[in-house]
């Protein structure tokens, strides 16, 4: 599938200006050195041409004097002139179709000083403008790998991984650094060292999150951000990898590694907001502010009607058609300028890094439910493209965590949206208290089965993507799990946080453990801002740390091979009214299938006597019933029969 003006950025200098552009916008080019310090050599400005296509302007590197160099790495800015009287004359942006920044020769991090674009000069017949990383290195797009080796949907376990991560100083203290995708990659082969954690023993000389056996890895936004130290949502290139996290050969690197052991590549995407360069470009075309345009519906948030949020960024507009240059089919047409620049990063990431799936950040935010759903339309359409229409291991999940707008599932707007209740009813489960207004009872059947959730009825196990803890750590009951448990006074934490992780990953939906919590991580910053809290893997030495993470595992493997959680069919088969309904046991799987039984103690007390006795166990008779979390079998005259300690489940099957 064809994007035109991403196709024709590889033979022209390219800038889409849909607003009927008066002054002509410039080529600034130069090369960089490090002596004496990091610069861009500038050797040449010249004007941009129009197109015979309205709002196009090019430029073609032969009519550059000096001639330009085969093979040479060439740095570039456009240069506008302003038409507000309260800024310089002229001003200087990035491509906003950039496939690599390079900030090394600005002075310092401030979002109105933007880093030059990145390419490389091919002298071949074609006269061709190369992709390249800053070092010239020019990345291939990542190999396809065979579908059947990619996990299907409903038996998917996703990591969701932050870049930013922290490290004890030998004083004490803890010292915050950003990842690259080099250490990413180091989590998932132990041959791989990283870059900068070589020095954290967990990190050298094992690979985490493969012993894991998750087959999934969100990872934060990806896209380039111009702050640093933070967690990738102030996007600012929307079609270039994160300049600290690494170039694109990196990424193809590790994207082609995860995809070698069967693990599935999602990234974020914020779409609600930007830092992007047609803030400057073309305002108007491509953003808002909602405080000045109170009558148009693009300046409120869905459902609520409250206007929109910045956070700390600026709105996109996507209400607004404009007759102009069709950067998708390359005529001129009516045309959403935000949404057709959005569908290009589309082609970018899913053709050049094979993303198997979405996280849409923000989706209220965001606003506008037909462009969201022609974004998922057209990521499906590329997905297609990449193995035939019998293709589904791929989604586009939404992400909101004030409301679940289900109706987008039923709509069809989204496949899958986050299923923020599952959280809340958890976090209230394993302290022993009710939420959403049920008793204890109801509180853990709708965490379990989240069909059951009347007021966010999802209807299928692929719909929900159910989480102990997010990204989003900041807020009431929001923090990570371990001091969550800490501040409301629970001490026994490594037997509930086995228990919140039984629950997780017998579910219904589909679960995603945050990056941390499979060892019970805690905070190193006051709790309030997701951006200061990192994954610290020096605790997993600890050694109720890694009962905790062993446990974790156990049940991951678990989750990804047994059929039987792979369907919605949930049966609650016992509810003791004599401890208050919070002794429960509940059965997973279809009817023909080995079933999945759990039971479940939410109290403080073990359970009286030598055994305790589950009237309604299905199939009591077998002899290869097993106790999947201690790894071991059950004697045929103990099956549902076996004594369960406080806070204790233990999750059982023949499969």
């Amino acid at each position: 599938m064809v994007f035109d003006l991403l196709e024709r950025r590889k033979k022209k200098f390219v800038l889409w200006i849909p607003s009927g552009q008066v002054f002509t916008p410039s080529l600034v080019l130069g090369t960089f050195s490090h002596v004496p310090q990091a610069t861009v050599t500038e050797f040449f400005t010249g004007p941009l041409k129009r197109s015979d296509i309205p709002d196009l302007w090019e430029l073609d590197p032969k009519d550059i004097e000096p001639p330009l160099k085969n093979g040479t790495v060439y740095h570039y800015w456009f240069e506008l002139q302003s038409t507000s009287p309260d800024h310089p004359a002229t001003f200087r942006v990035a491509d906003p179709f950039a496939y690599t920044v390079d900030y090394r020769a600005t002075k310092n991090r401030d979002e109105n000083i933007q880093p030059p674009s990145v390419t490389k000069f091919r002298d071949d017949s074609n006269g061709r403008l190369w992709p390249c990383d800053i070092d010239g290195n020019e990345p291939s797009p990542v190999e396809v790998p065979p579908q059947d080796a990619m996990s299907d949907n409903n038996h998917m376990v996703i990591y969701e991984l932050p870049a930013s991560w922290a490290k004890y100083k030998p004083f004490g203290g803890v010292q915050i650094d950003v990842g690259t995708f080099s250490d990413v990659l180091a989590l998932f082969d132990k041959n791989t060292t990283g870059q900068r954690f070589r020095e954290i023993p967990q990190v050298a000389s094992r690979a985490i999150v493969a012993d894991l056996g998750i087959n999934a890895l969100e990872l934060l936004p990806a896209a380039d951000a111009w702050p640093t130290g933070e967690w990738g949502y102030a996007t600012a290139h929307y079609y270039a990898p994160d300049f600290d996290l690494g170039t694109s050969s990196e990424l193809v690197k590790l994207v082609e590694g995860i995809h070698k052991m069967g693990i599935r590549f999602l990234t974020d995407v914020v779409m609600a907001f930007g830092h992007d360069p047609y803030i400057s470009i073309a305002f108007t075309q491509f953003h808002l502010n909602p405080e000045d345009e109170k009558e148009n519906p693009d300046s409120y948030v869905s459902h609520s009607g409250e206007l929109r949020n910045p956070w700390g960024g600026t709105l996109w507009r996507y209400i607004q058609e404009i007759n102009t240059y069709n950067p998708e089919s390359g005529a001129q047409e009516n045309v959403h300028p935000s949404q057709a620049f959005h569908h290009g990063q589309l082609h970018r990431w899913m053709s050049d890094f094979c993303v198997d799936g979405l996280r849409l950040d923000s989706i209220e935010n965001i606003a506008n439910y037909d462009f969201i759903k022609s974004y998922k339309e057209k990521a499906w359409s590329l997905y297609k493209s990449r193995y035939g229409n019998g293709s589904s291991k791929f989604l586009v999940i939404g992400e909101e965590i004030k409301n679940v707008p289900i109706d987008m599932i039923s709509k069809d707007t989204l496949n899958t949206l986050w299923n923020e209740p599952f959280q809340e009813r958890l976090r209230a489960a394993i302290i022993g208290e009710s939420s959403h207004g049920d008793n204890f009872e109801w509180t853990v059947r709708k965490m379990i089965n989240c069909t059951l959730d009347s007021a966010h009825p999802f209807t299928d196990c692929a719909q929900a993507v159910n989480y102990i803890t997010s990204h989003d750590v900041e807020g009431f009951r929001k923090e990570r799990l371990f001091d969550f448990l800490w501040f409301a006074h629970v001490y026994d934490i490594e037997r509930r946080t086995k228990l919140a992780f039984t629950c997780l990953l017998t579910a219904v939906g589909i679960p995603m453990i945050f990056a941390g919590e499979e060892f019970c991580d805690q905070m190193d910053r006051p709790t309030g801002q997701k951006q200061l809290d990192p994954v610290n893997y020096e605790r997993l030495m600890r050694d109720w740390r890694s009962r905790v993470f062993n446990y974790v595992a156990t049940l991951v493997d678990l989750r990804k091979k047994c059929p039987a959680l792979g369907y919605n069919d949930t049966e609650f088969i016992h509810v003791d009214q004599s401890q208050g309904g919070k002794i429960m046991a509940w059965k997973r799987g279809a009817p023909a299938q080995a079933p999945v039984v759990v039971v479940a103690n939410f109290t403080d007390q073990d359970t009286p006597g030598t055994e305790y006795i589950v009237h309604n166990w299905p199939q009591r008779g077998r002899e290869d019933w097993r106790e999947v979390t201690q790894r071991r079998n059950v004697p045929k005259e103990w099956v549902g029969r076996e004594p369960l300690m406080h806070w204790e489940a233990k999750v059982y099957t023949y499969w």
